[in-house]
């Protein structure tokens, strides 16, 4: 068939041949683009059986859209030659590559066969024939998954006997041999077996022939993977026998699971390890000294050598008799989950004595409240009234008689830091600002923060992270510290000394990673307990002087406990949830925590937020910010984030408005924070930084969302908006400049410290003024050449509280929402008129976009839920 040309598809070269088709690489005349064309075996066009398994191939694969399976552009007939025709792949099968000669290349490759099988399986398709010979790494090692001819849809004809073995016996599950039904169980054994190959060259069941191969399959173990790498660290073993179970009720239950461990595997191998630096042998010069020299050299080393080993012997003698045992792990510590009527809690407390529980949780109309319960038996009796929008944390008092919170009412309130009985009544107010309210052991202050920039829900005074503490009669409010390192704080936390004395907090450093640092009050000294660059976000100090710590370094946010001196670091908890939250009883026999994910999901709603409808509803983190309709309404870009907050990278994806045929575009080691389209709907524009990178150091990046090619680089700057056509405006911290895509030199807009956007079809602009005094949203008149015309307008009802939500791209109207209630206004941009247009679903708590024609809302849901589990005889 070489040279032939087969409806538009000119054949240039044959690639390979298997059981199920013949595939050859063509031009495509009409798009002049390299395919590749799969045909089904010379003899097989008459099996109408063979001919319905060939068209379930490309059916199946076609319903996936992922930059790690291979693409299907289209199913074609000619005569009586039925084809596929694929996206050609430039680069070599997995099997031509093994071993790899890396295990960080090798689990990259995992990773990326795991994200291909975890969308198949999203879309009820199990692949059935997962082995290296199906997987190709393209020129930019980039993996694709083949052949999906033995893809079982859900509900589909089956096209083969149940009890008939399909696929390829090494990389076979048992079920799979024993002729049972196949599920994505059946698939992950695949892929362990694929995993082990890429890093051995060898299968994990080996047999000389056939019945020696089903019967190791079936019955035997696989083979140690230490024989072939005896370094393999302890996290890849677990992963391979689990994938490798012979039951599949003991094996990973979804492909998600098994990436979770593998993506917390591939970050503790890439932080390394510190080895020791010795001094190389002397060469060269040193080695012409005289032979008597010499001698008397070494001589007078060997006596200061020995010299020095007595007083390092000495010393190390002095510290073992002279230091205080750490505390160490109990072994026999049992744990359990609460049950509890909630599916979302923040911030549990526990007792002294670790009989009582205090904790704020959401209701049914998703509003917060306090909660108090006794540990070991009895429901949760709610002890405030605050119907608030957030509640921040429940600490208990030494003495049980009062539990201290932070809350708020509204999202862009403040929070207050309030105090109420444990047996109920009316809380009161101890601060006007702050949160993460802590007693103080001796129970004479309670402490609280006021946090950097951006957080605003309890601002500080400085710019700076402050920790303060006031009476539990609300006077003498007094500021403990201010810490001059943390530039922001995402994740607040602090806890005070058993004594009192001294502070331990979580210092955020502008790089995105954050440590544990004590401050002694009475001096100012500190000392930092931890020197790891992880996401550490929560710190509790037991009075064994162990400082627990909630932190990233094994991958997903797992409890670890280390003294409060310094030294060696000890896993508390080993789960793949992450943990948000803990606290210890005063006799640390009890720990309380929580295991959350946070969880964002995409809505839309008509422009007055009636009929609300989900478009996701799998468990992903959508970017604040970043998700937005395109021109016409069809589509939706969004940015997503790990349900692991301490889990940074965040990345493009677009899909249909349905929620159906998601395409990733962005991919590495970046965090995307804001996604919007051009007007014409040809490019999308986002907000982009290198993980590890401070905030200021975000760059805009445009990319074509239906031809994605490598993303192009616009300029510096995290605020932008499109302004028609190819212009983009960006904001840089002090100028709003006009950028056009393909031109260098920008143009300011307006006045400094403004973000200012023109309105379509008018002679006016929209700018948001950060000056001092003007903060806001305003509406000014300018003339041809953008100057400003008389006295601007501030947007929105004057002299009443209200936040903005939304806009249209062009401008010509806000939402906005008062605080009291859930109603929502608009305002008109030309006129300035008012009007009610309806209420906010309860649980939407995000505008990010409105669509272009000014119809329809799209809103983000964000919940965390959280479950509460308690440990017993934590420490020997």
């Amino acid at each position: 068939m070489i040279g032939q040309t087969i409806s538009h598809y000119k054949i240039l070269e044959k690639l390979g041949e298997g059981g199920m088709g013949v595939v050859y690489r063509a031009e495509d005349t009409k798009l002049k683009r390299t395919v590749a064309l799969k045909f089904l075996p010379h003899g097989l066009h008459a099996n109408e059986a063979e001919r319905a398994r060939f068209l379930q191939e490309a059916q199946a694969a076609s319903a996936l859209n992922h930059p790690n399976i291979c693409t299907i552009h289209d199913i074609a007939e000619e005569g009586e030659q039925q084809f596929i025709v694929m996206e050609f792949v430039d680069g070599k099968t997995l099997r031509e590559m093994i071993p790899v000669q890396k295990t960080r290349t090798a689990i990259d490759y995992a990773i990326q066969i795991g994200d291909a099988l975890q969308e198949a399986h999203s879309k009820g398709i199990v692949h059935r024939d997962i082995k290296t010979e199906n997987i190709m790494v393209n020129s930019k090692n980039q993996i694709k998954v083949m052949d999906f001819g033995l893809a079982k849809l859900k509900g589909s004809l089956k096209l083969t006997k149940t009890s008939s073995t399909v696929g390829t016996l090494a990389y076979m599950a048992p079920e799979q041999i024993q002729g049972g039904d196949v599920d994505a169980r059946s698939d992950i054994f695949s892929f362990g077996v694929v995993l082990y190959e890429t890093l051995t060259g060898h299968l994990p069941f080996r047999g000389e022939h056939e019945a020696a191969m089903m019967y190791s399959i079936m019955n035997e173990e696989p083979q140690p993977l230490q024989r072939y790498l005896p370094d393999a660290p302890s996290e890849l073993l677990h992963i391979l026998n689990r994938a490798l179970e012979k039951d599949r009720e003991e094996r990973y239950q979804t492909v998600r699971d098994m990436l979770i461990d593998l993506r917390r595997m591939k970050k503790d191998s890439g932080r390394g390890s510190r080895q020791p630096q010795f001094d190389a042998p002397m060469s060269g010069a040193a080695a012409s000294v005289p032979f008597a020299d010499e001698k008397k050299t070494r001589r007078k080393r060997l006596w200061v050598g020995a010299a020095g080993l007595a007083v390092l012997c000495l010393i190390s003698i002095l510290l073992f008799v002279l230091r205080k045992p750490a505390a160490r792990i109990n072994p026999n510590r049992t744990s359990v989950t609460i049950r509890i009527p909630f599916k979302e809690i923040q911030g549990a407390s526990l007792s002294k004595d670790g009989n009582w529980l205090a904790f704020p949780a959401k209701n049914e109309n998703e509003k917060w409240d306090i909660y108090w319960m006794n540990t070991a038996s009895g429901k949760p009796d709610r002890l405030t009234d605050e119907n608030a929008n957030w509640i921040y944390g429940a600490d208990i008092s030494p003495d049980v008689s009062q539990i201290a919170y932070a809350c708020k009412s509204e999202p862009n309130d403040v929070y207050k830091t309030k105090v109420i009985a444990s047996q109920g009544g009316e809380s009161r107010t101890l601060a006007d600002t702050g949160s993460y309210a802590k007693w103080r052991p001796d129970g004479q202050r309670i402490g609280y923060m006021r946090a950097a920039p951006p957080s605003n829900g309890f601002p500080s005074v400085s710019g700076r992270l402050e920790i303060w503490s006031v009476k539990p009669d609300g006077t003498d409010n007094r500021l403990e510290l201010i810490d001059s390192v943390t530039v922001r704080t995402d994740a607040p936390s602090f806890c005070w000394s058993p004594d009192g004395g001294s502070i331990a907090f979580v210092r955020n450093y502008q790089e995105g990673y954050r440590e544990v640092v004590v401050r002694d009050l009475a001096t100012g000294k500190e000392r930092q307990i931890t020197s790891e660059k992880n996401k550490v976000d929560e710190v509790i100090w037991a009075t064994n002087d162990e400082i627990l710590f909630v932190s990233n370094r094994s991958g997903t946010s797992n409890l670890w406990a280390i003294p409060a001196r310094g030294g060696e670091i000890t896993q508390i908890t080993q789960g793949v949830v992450p943990i948000g939250g803990a606290r210890i009883s005063g006799d640390n026999k009890t720990l309380i925590y929580q295991q959350q994910e946070w969880i964002g999901h995409i809505w839309i709603s008509d422009i007055d937020g009636s009929n609300p409808h989900a478009v996701m509803t799998d468990d992903v983190l959508v970017q604040a910010g970043g998700a937005s309709f395109s021109p016409d309404g069809k589509y939706i870009s969004y940015a997503v984030a790990d349900v692991d907050l301490s889990n940074q990278e965040a990345h493009l994806f677009v899909m249909d408005r349905n929620g159906k045929n998601r395409r990733q575009l962005t991919f590495g080691s970046e965090k995307v924070v804001g996604v919007r389209w051009s007007f014409d709907g040809k490019w999308l524009a986002y907000s982009s930084r290198a993980i590890g990178e401070p905030e200021d150091s975000s760059r805009i990046y445009f990319i074509q969302p239906f031809n994605p090619g490598p993303p192009r680089l616009l300029c510096s700057g995290r605020q932008f908006r499109w302004l028609g056509g190819e212009t983009i405006l960006v904001y840089g911290g002090i100028k709003t400049l006009r950028y056009t895509i393909n031109a260098d030199t920008p143009t300011q807009i307006f006045q400094d410290s403004t973000f200012a956007v023109p309105i379509q079809g008018s002679r006016q602009l929209v700018f948001t003024d950060y000056r001092k005094g003007r903060q806001g949203r305003w509406i000014v008149a300018v003339d041809a050449q953008g100057k400003q015309k008389g006295e601007p307008r501030k947007i929105g009802p004057s002299g009443v509280p209200f936040y903005v939500v939304g806009a249209p791209p062009d401008l010509r109207f806000f939402l906005y929402k008062k605080p009291s209630g859930n109603e929502l206004w608009r305002v008109w941009t030309s006129t300035g008129k008012e009007e009610r247009i309806g209420k906010v679903f309860p649980g939407l708590v995000g505008i990010t976009d409105i669509s272009m024609n000014g119809k329809e809302i799209l809103w983000l849901r964000w919940s965390v839920p959280s479950k509460l589990v308690l440990v017993k005889n934590l420490f020997e």
